[in-house]
């Protein structure tokens, strides 16, 4: 075999695997958004698998561990409710009653068992209350007299 061939071989051998150890990659990287009645639907094919889950966090549902730092809650899409457990600290914007995203898998006991929990802020605007540019009432600290 002729040394242009073997070269070739190899270098198709190479791209081959490169492009398997990428493909791998992006399968692993891959995560899924479901809403609650989503999640509960496919939820057997879903359960192990890495999985973006949104909602509303049900008024009432909120069970604190401050000492284990343990949070028990329930996600609503207004249709069904789904079951959330997280170890850790919340953002400060997560509350009942509000929008939330949850990140984690679904494990063997139907819980959903989250490793990050994004809370979701207000998107309601609201002028100032006097009616004033609240950008036009800033000093400069030089200004203000501050040295």
């Amino acid at each position: 075999m002729s040394k242009t061939k073997r070269f070739l071989i190899g270098g198709a051998i190479i791209l081959a695997a490169l492009g398997y150890i990428i493909y791998g990659g992006m399968q692993q990287a891959l995560v899924y958004f479901k809403m609650p009645s989503e999640l509960r639907a496919e939820e057997s094919s879903m359960k192990g698998k890495f999985v973006r889950m949104g909602g509303m966090v049900v008024k009432g549902s909120m069970e604190k561990d401050l000492q284990n730092l343990t949070y028990k809650f329930q996600i609503t899409d207004g249709s069904t409710n789904f079951p959330v457990y997280f170890k850790g600290v919340p953002p400060d914007l997560f509350v009942e009653g509000k929008g939330a995203v949850v990140e984690g898998r679904v494990e063997n006991d139907g819980v959903f068992h989250a490793t990050t929990i994004m809370a979701k802020h207000a998107e309601d605007y609201s002028p100032h209350a006097d009616g004033k540019d609240p950008s036009k009432s800033f000093i400069p600290a030089k200004e203000a007299g501050a040295k």
